[in-house]
């Protein structure tokens, strides 16, 4: 089955080239794949399945009208698949709009890592990070390469790196957004092949790719929100492949300790007890039961209803 990759970075003939090579499957980025449209150099009118990868993704702001503008060069009766690991409201929301009768798959707990992944949450002081990676590299019993640290920056993956490299003599690399498709594309390629024993990255490699020779994700600093901690955490785990996820916390991921409870807890992984005993836990738990003995409060039942109603009356007779 002939495919071929409509990717913005990489030069743009040979890729017109192989699109008329009478091919069945296109896999493409949005911006680009409307470029193409617009040149008028490929014809959608045949498309009989749409599959959005990466939906939360796709349909955020900036993404969401390319889709919609790919989608309108379709043809109406096309079958549309969105998939994602992670589907917030908002989206379930929109997918409710743009699909008709839509069918809910779902396989494994919603929003949550996968449960062959091994889930370890270290209280890990900023100072101190560096050191336990090193640490973690040079145990026996969990290094297995190759091995993906997600940091926070591009500097900060540059560094790393070179860190890594120098202190433990493993062969290692980093990948971010400001290095070009072609070096993100061969260090891909040295990760899939084992040519890296240590791989340094921002996000850029915690989406949309079956790493399936990735036994360890290290998450030297915690991801921006726990929607991204279980992407990351899912680039280990595989095809139902065992693996181990390693994520440092301290108080700078404060506002997510209450959702770090709740997701990884019930998995089974101990949490330190610098995170259980945290104030800030206690008070993210206070809040979300407020907000929800008040959501229970207002929702209208066939046993409050009546009161509900008098209540209603006798503030109005007030008036």
């Amino acid at each position: 089955m002939k495919t071929v990759l409509l990717v913005g970075g990489l030069p743009l003939p040979p890729q017109l080239h192989r699109l008329r090579q009478h091919v069945k499957v296109i896999i493409a980025t949005p911006g680009r794949l409307l470029d193409i449209i617009k040149q008028s150099s490929v014809s959608l009118s045949g498309i009989k399945i749409v599959v959005v990868d990466e939906a939360d993704t796709m349909l955020k702001m900036g993404f969401q009208q390319q889709v919609l503008d790919v989608l309108e060069n379709t043809p109406g009766e096309r079958q549309t698949i969105l998939v994602s690991a992670t589907i917030p409201g908002s989206i379930e929301q929109f997918a409710d709009q743009l699909l008709h009768n839509p069918v809910r798959i779902i396989t494994g707990d919603k929003n949550l890592p996968c449960p062959s992944v091994r889930q370890i949450i270290l209280w890990v002081e900023d100072p101190g990070k560096k050191k336990k990676l090193f640490e973690i590299l040079n145990d026996k019993k969990l290094f297995k390469p190759p091995v993906l640290v997600f940091v926070d920056c591009k500097l900060g993956a540059d560094l790393l790196s070179e860190a890594v490299q120098k202190i433990t003599g493993l062969n290692s690399t980093s990948i971010h957004s400001e290095k070009s498709q072609v070096e993100r594309r061969d260090i891909l390629k040295g990760l899939l092949e084992g040519d890296y024993e240590v791989v340094v990255s921002t996000g850029v490699l915690g989406r949309g790719l079956d790493l399936v020779n990735v036994k360890l994700v290290v998450n030297f600093d915690m991801p921006s929100s726990m929607d991204e901690y279980v992407h990351q955490v899912g680039r280990v785990g595989r095809l139902g492949q065992n693996g181990t996820a390693i994520t440092f916390i301290n108080n700078n991921s404060k506002r997510l300790f209450w959702d770090v409870a709740k997701r990884v807890k019930p998995t089974g992984s101990i949490l330190p007890p610098q995170l259980l005993n945290s104030p800030y836990l206690h008070e993210q738990k206070r809040k979300e039961q407020e907000k929800d003995k008040q959501a229970q409060n207002n929702l209208v039942t066939g046993a409050n209803l009546m009161d509900i109603i008098r209540k209603h009356e006798r503030s109005n007779s007030q008036k």
